[in-house]
């Protein structure tokens, strides 16, 4: 027999056909030596292969030298049947559980950078101690605009509070390593660090690296809420841009403590060139740029200067930063206290060395005395630039000598000259600053931000003890952040009790209220943990006043949590206010439509869509009626994100993804045409209604939360209606609710005369038709898109006089059907969301902007050249529906020298009638502007599974039909 007898077709050993099992065995002259079965064979060769092993493969593809006769014959394998790279796996029947796949991962996907422990030069020990006593803690959130710096300038606080190591610390904030591969911070990251001040006193700060990019503000707002203060990083060249003055609104809202940081330095001096006279203009230029923005939003809050010590300048590439104070102090001059000198250091102040005076002005001065910011600071730091730029090393040493630095070896200064300026100026001034203004200008917000933020009763028994010091448990839960695996660590702020390992507690959702307990859960901490960054320190026990990593808690966690424990009071419990995204861009606008490209992991698929809900702050999931799933997000680097997240991480799954469209607006532009009523279905009731629209001065403030009124009483809502906007008392107190939220802007409005209708009546089914007029105004009747603008008047209602007949049954849908209506007569218009665009690029690359705008419907409304700056800033509106591909465009257009930011900023008309059925649109062709409002109802209505056209008559009773008709 042959050897290719002995394979299939198909490579596989089926071993020497027998006819017979009785048949003998073939006599042969072989030794007993040569008498081996293959089993004996492959046992006793470790090159052979175990054919019998069915837990092996039987061929890889590359091990071909597989011999079983003395004759040294290669028998064909997989490869050589199939092709390169294919391998058989010879398997029995039942031999391997269910769960284990027949071929396995290679190994698990890494999405987090692996960093090495740092050792701090307190110890963990120590650090904990510290956290025992609320007055030696702050928690300091660093914001601002993107690569401003903000990732550097931590990474300079770090590098000061640990021990010297091999360990290089670049962005050690970024944990993510597509936050490595963007070049752009993603997740809020925070940092634990225990410093010294200059007087040698150890403080702890939690810091918390927010993104800058304005797509990922919602990261910051959860860092602000859960901070005493914020560090706003500025680009010296730049100044105060979209994302600082963003961070800045969100800080005056939270009520928290702001301090300044002027952060590259450096620029000013090697880019731009400009001389120590110059320099101090640009500073002085961008603090009061600052400080204007900060009164504008605030008038009493605290400004910045340097003077008072909460301006800190530096460069975070340079590895220095400085406030007046600590400069003076690396001074050292006798007979002087700093502060009193620093005070000297800033402003029309100089120096006479006549009289060794301070002056006012330069009147009394020799000639050539300057400003003694520029004299005693701006200039040694000149002068080191300089000789580290373009002076030999024995001349850099006598540079050196002068300004008190004795510590750069000559080996250093043969380096190149970013190291060679790291070196210095780490030993010049360092970066040691930062615990001074912290400890010096940040006051513990607890009290204050339960005052704001707590729901609950400020006089009760809860706030007392948490005055007071007791131990009544009181933590809010403000980020959820992935673990690297499929679980979550809870970021979280406890203001009063204290957090242990293996405690049970009680987490109370957004949701939860004393007359719906159902969004409540019971966890048990399994983990406590000061972040570290790219690692983490386990401990016991976390004291009020503090920021931790708790594990355990996340299961019941959809954004935000309040975490008691489970012996407080039911009267005494309440949440804190879920965050409010309102000034990080309103919400989000862009969809997407996905599904697994396997029908069978579509449980997988929504999976993963809850862990990504819990992951971004501002995204959101949505089931169409016609069944596909949505996430909704800020814009294109923000859903790339999240599909990245969704793909990979959350779901590890292939999915589908339609192209991108935005969520539109129904809204109103004239008041109904008719009175519109409807009945209920048992002809028993019927409800008549007119809408008109909305001035948007009231819509803004209600989306913004200013207007609470479902906390307020009736006669306070109509109090602030009546003194902002000038209505009269009874239609002020005659607001009944806010819809589809207590923050969207629709009002339902009693406009019933008691004269014509039974009050009492009218009050016992207002449920019912607050809830009706919600539904109505989050699905509107052009597309189902929310409703926005619009006020719903109740004219009159006839109401059965049996409760039965008027239950919510009958109410709620006929509620709905008379506010369509109303709204059908009062010419419907959709509204799209607006882009607010910052375009920075050089001043000649200007005119390349303005025809990719006007190629989307955008315009400019202002152009700026930025004070002391070689480019120029840009201002425009567009589309949000035509901003994708915008930034991309740009940068083409102009060979990168362009860079914008976008901010949802309004919702506009859009041009045309969506109504007008007589518009013809032709597939695959731009449309005319008129036109876009028809085809944007058109293509929403086809996408959600519903017809072309909008039945007017569906919702119209037969009284108001023959009205129309007349």
């Amino acid at each position: 027999m042959s050897d290719a007898d002995l394979y299939d077709e198909f490579g596989n050993y089926i071993g020497p056909e027998s006819d017979s099992s009785d048949s003998e065995p073939e006599e042969t002259n072989a030794s007993p030596q040569d008498d081996v079965s293959v089993d004996d064979q492959s046992r006793e060769d470790p090159n052979a292969m175990d054919y019998e092993n069915t837990d092996q493969n039987f061929v890889d593809g590359e091990n071909t030298d597989i011999v079983l006769h003395e004759d040294k014959q290669h028998y064909p394998t997989a490869s050589d049947v199939y092709g390169e790279g294919v391998f058989t796996n010879v398997i029995d029947e039942d031999s391997q559980a269910l769960e284990e796949p027949v071929l396995k991962r290679e190994g698990k996907k890494v999405f987090y950078v692996e960093g090495k422990g740092l050792e701090f030069k307190t110890g963990t020990e120590f650090t904990v101690g510290l956290m025992g006593n609320g007055e030696l803690g702050r928690t300091v959130a660093i914001i601002g605009n993107l690569h401003s710096g903000k990732t550097s300038v931590l990474d300079c606080i770090l590098s000061d509070a640990v021990n010297p190591s091999d360990t290089k610390i670049e962005r050690y904030s970024d944990t993510l390593k597509s936050e490595i591969a963007r070049n752009m911070s993603i997740k809020m990251s925070p940092i634990n660090v225990t410093s010294q001040s200059m007087d040698g006193k150890s403080r702890n700060v939690s810091w918390i690296d927010c993104p800058g990019h304005c797509q990922f503000f919602d990261e910051t707002v959860g860092g602000v809420r859960g901070s005493d203060a914020v560090v706003v990083v500025l680009d010296c060249l730049e100044g105060l841009v979209g994302g600082g003055e963003m961070g800045i609104s969100e800080a005056i809202k939270e009520g928290v403590d702001i301090i300044l940081c002027l952060n590259k330095l450096d620029r000013l001096i090697t880019e731009l060139h400009l001389p120590p006279s110059d320099c101090y203009y640009k500073l002085l230029h961008t603090i009061d740029t600052f400080n204007t923005y900060l009164r504008s939003k605030n008038p009493s809050a605290k400004l910045c200067t340097p003077e008072r010590g909460n301006v800190i300048f530096g460069s975070s590439e340079c590895g220095f930063f400085f406030t007046l104070e600590s400069f003076c102090n690396k001074l050292g001059v006798e007979g002087w206290d700093r502060k009193d000198l620093s005070k000297r250091m800033w402003g029309n102040a100089y120096f006479d060395p006549t009289s060794r005076t301070f002056k006012k002005s330069t009147k009394d001065c020799p000639k050539g005395v300057q400003r003694t910011f520029i004299e005693f600071i701006l200039e040694p730091i000149y002068k080191v630039f300089g000789a580290c730029l373009g002076s030999e090393v024995k001349d850099l040493q006598k540079v050196l000598r002068e300004v008190g630095v004795m510590g750069v070896s000559k080996k250093d200064m043969k380096g190149n000259v970013k190291t060679v300026l790291k070196k210095v100026f780490q030993e010049f001034l360092g970066a040691g600053p930062w615990v001074d203004a912290v400890f010096d200008h940040v006051q513990d917000k607890t009290v204050d931000k339960l005052t704001r933020n707590w729901n609950g009763n400020t006089n009760g028994a809860v706030m007392e003890s948490v005055k007071s010091g007791g131990d009544a448990l009181l933590c809010e839960a403000f980020k959820c952040l992935s673990d690297g695996t499929d679980g979550f660590l809870t970021l979280v702020r406890v203001y009063g009790g204290a957090l242990k390992v293996g405690d049970t507690v009680k987490v109370l959702g957004e949701d939860w209220n004393e007359d719906d307990d159902e969004d409540v859960a019971f966890a048990q901490i399994t983990g406590l943990y000061l972040p570290h960054g790219r690692f983490r320190t386990s401990v016991n026990t976390v004291t009020a006043g503090n920021c931790c990593l708790v594990k355990g808690i996340d299961g019941s966690i959809t954004k935000t949590a309040t975490i008691v424990d489970t012996k407080t009071d039911v009267e005494e419990l309440a949440t804190f206010a879920p965050l409010n995204y309102y000034i990080a861009g309103g919400e989000s606008t862009v969809k997407l439509a996905v599904e697994p490209l396997n029908p069978s992991e579509l449980p997988k698929l929504v999976s993963g869509l809850r862990k990504v809900c819990k992951s971004y702050g501002m995204a959101r999931t949505k089931v169409e009626e016609s069944g596909e799933h949505v996430v909704i997000g800020v814009g294109e680097i923000y859903l790339d994100c999240v599909m990245h997240d969704l793909r990979h991480m959350f779901s590890d799954i292939e999915i589908k993804v339609a192209d991108p469209v935005v969520t539109f607006m129904e809204t109103v532009v004239e008041t109904s045409s008719v009175k519109c009523f409807a009945s209920t279905p048992n002809k028993k009731n019927k409800i008549t209604v007119i809408t008109e629209p909305l001035e948007d001065p009231i819509a803004m403030k209600i989306e913004r939360g200013e207007v609470k009124i479902d906390e307020w009483t009736g006669k306070q809502t109509g109090d602030y209606f009546e003194k902002m906007f000038g209505w009269d008392k009874l239609s002020a107190r005659s607001v009944w609710c806010f819809g589809p939220t207590e923050r969207g802007a629709n009002l339902l409005m009693d406009d019933t005369l008691p004269s014509e209708v039974d009050k009492k009546t009218l009050t016992s089914v207002k449920p019912s038709l607050c809830q009706g007029f919600k539904w109505a105004t989050r699905e509107g009747p052009l597309c189902e898109e929310p409703v926005r603008g619009t006020k719903v008047k109740i004219l009159d209602a006839e109401l059965a006089q049996q409760p039965i007949m008027r239950g919510g049954g009958q109410i709620i849908p006929t509620t709905r059907r008379a506010v369509y209506s109303s709204f059908l007569t009062a010419t419907p218009k959709l509204m799209e969301p607006i882009y607010r665009l910052e375009v920075q690029c050089p001043s000649d690359v200007c005119s390349s902007v303005f025809p990719l705008l006007q190629k989307r419907r955008g315009h400019v409304v202002k152009e700026d050249p930025k004070a002391g700056a070689t480019f120029s800033t840009i201002k425009a509106y567009i589309p949000v529906i035509e901003s994708f591909g915008f930034e991309t465009d740009l940068r083409s257009f102009t060979q990168g020298q362009a860079m914008v930011t976008s901010v949802l900023d309004h919702y506009a008309l859009v041009p045309g009638n969506p109504l007008d059925s007589s518009i013809v649109l032709h597939p695959l062709e731009p449309s005319p502007t008129l036109h876009l409002a028809r085809e944007f109802l058109v293509k929403t209505r086809r996408r959600k599974g519903l017809s072309d056209d909008v039945s007017v008559f569906k919702y119209f009773d037969e009284g108001v039909r023959e009205s129309l008709a007349e």
